[in-house]
This record gives structure tokens, C-alpha cells and sequence, in this order.
């Protein structure tokens, strides 16, 4: 199912008003960015970051046999990240939030 991007702009609005958010990043698995609300370095590194984070994942996932990535989570000094790649699409959404 391919999503219209009038429907992406509404799910990425509402991630982005939640409380603590401060940035969110679409991009492919080849890490081309979609979409970001970040500045455009810092939307590239994340984007290849994120992309060869995923990719080993899957890897392991695929490895131990532990069925399907679906969801990451980094904690950090700063925060969160919050991966969700979406294999079947194509797409890996990155959402970066503040601690509370």
C-alpha cells in the first residue's frame, strides 16, 4: 500500500506537535531523505547513519532468526531515537525526542 504524501505530511504533523520532539527524518533504506525537519546537513548524516544502523540490524534479526525488525529504540544523555523502518515500503522513519 502506497501512502499519498498529503497523508504522510498529516502522521509526520502529529509526531512532530507531540511534547519532547525535536526532529523527525523519513528517509529510504538507501538512505535517501523523503522528508525531515531538520536542517539539511544534519538531515543527511542522520539519514546515513540511521540507513547502515538499520541495515546491520536487519542483519542480526535475519541472523538469530528472530522473525521481523520492527522497532528501535536508542536512549542517549540527550534523549531518544526512535527507528521504525518499514522494509515492505521501503522507508525508515527516525524520530529524535528530548528527555523529559
Amino acid at each position: 500500500m502506497v501512502i499519498s504524501q498529503e497523508k504522510l505530511q498529516g502522521i509526520l504533523s502529529k509526531i512532530k506537535s507531540q511534547e519532547g520532539v525535536r526532529g523527525v527524518v523519513v528517509t529510504t533504506l538507501e538512505g535517501l531523505p523523503l522528508s525531515s525537519d531538520l536542517d539539511p546537513d544534519t538531515t543527511e548524516n542522520v539519514a546515513a547513519i540511521i540507513t547502515s544502523l538499520v541495515g546491520k540490524a536487519l542483519d542480526a534479526v535475519r541472523e538469530l532468526r528472530e522473525g521481523s525488525l520492527s522497532f528501535l529504540t536508542l536512549d542517549t544523555t540527550k534523549g531518544q531515537i526512535n527507528i521504525a523502518p518499514e522494509v515492505n515500503e521501503g522507508l525508515i522513519l527516525v524520530v529524535l525526542k528530548n528527555t523529559e
